[in-house]
């Protein structure tokens, strides 16, 4: 089967020492007319900083976790759990977008100077809204940095397909189209690996919860994965829509959204 861009989705932290050209910036900056919009239909608009970022010059100041050259993806977002699911579900869409462009991006949600992006961008909104994660973007470099290795060696390993989803009946999923379909929820990225989504699969409803709620980042989060649920579904033609189902099982987690399939 050929790879999609979940398959090829990557936290890319080494960027070349050589900023994307106009003709990317250009294509980057289209992309960001187009109307994505999230579950809960929040508008939120993005910017791109369309300047040469590298960690020297510290205009955003991301504590090292970026090395190279790049720009940077980010919008005003209510302080509202549902908002914080929409600004995930429409950055990663662009970020799938980004990737099919070949070039490699990375989340930051806590690794950030949000002080230096509001200077970057001109903007202050703190008032009402706040920017929850920003998207890194450039041309990937090759190898790892020694700070890299230490990040990775610090997550969690990525959980199974049968700790995080199942059937009606609480079960593992057997079937393999939705067990395909799951596998790109499971690689969708989160903070420190911690994968707080759970799905219940049920006939054609297919519900997602949180089973940690605690901080605001966990509904970036299931954002992120319902945008990889919705896009490998409709690649598979199971199109559908994101409703509040008063109906959905309640166990020990969460409950956000739910998948209805058409």
């Amino acid at each position: 089967m050929e790879m999609d861009a979940i398959d090829k989705r990557k936290s890319v932290r080494k960027y070349k020492e050589r900023f994307l050209n106009a003709d990317e910036i250009t294509k980057i900056l289209h992309l960001l007319e187009m109307p994505f919009t999230g579950p809960g239909r929040n508008e939120i608009k993005f910017e791109f900083i369309a300047q040469d970022l590298d960690e020297d010059k510290g205009k955003v100041g991301t504590y090292g976790f970026v090395s190279g050259k790049y720009g940077a993806i980010l919008g005003w977002c209510p302080k509202e759990s549902y908002a914080y699911v929409d600004y995930g579900f429409t950055l990663e869409n662009i970020a799938l977008n980004l990737i099919d462009m070949d070039l490699g991006t990375c989340w930051l949600g806590g690794s950030f100077s949000r002080k230096n992006v509001i200077e970057a961008i001109g903007t202050d909104q703190r008032d009402s809204k706040t920017i929850p994660g920003i998207l890194t973007v450039g041309y990937e470099a090759q190898g790892k940095r020694i700070r890299d290795v230490f990040i990775s060696g610090t997550k969690r390993r990525r959980k199974e397909l049968e700790e995080c989803f199942f059937d009606s009946g609480l079960q593992p999923i057997e079937d393999e189209e939705r067990k395909y379909i799951l596998e790109g929820v499971r690689w969708a990225p989160s903070a420190m690996n911690r994968q707080p989504t759970r799905v219940i699969w049920d006939g054609n409803k297919v519900h997602f919860y949180l089973a940690d709620a605690k901080i605001d980042l966990r509904y970036i989060d299931i954002g992120i994965a319902m945008c990889h649920f919705e896009r490998r579904s409709r690649n598979e033609g199971l199109k559908g829509k994101w409703i509040i189902d008063s109906e959905a099982p309640k166990p020990n987690w969460l409950y956000v959204y739910t998948y209805l399939i058409e």
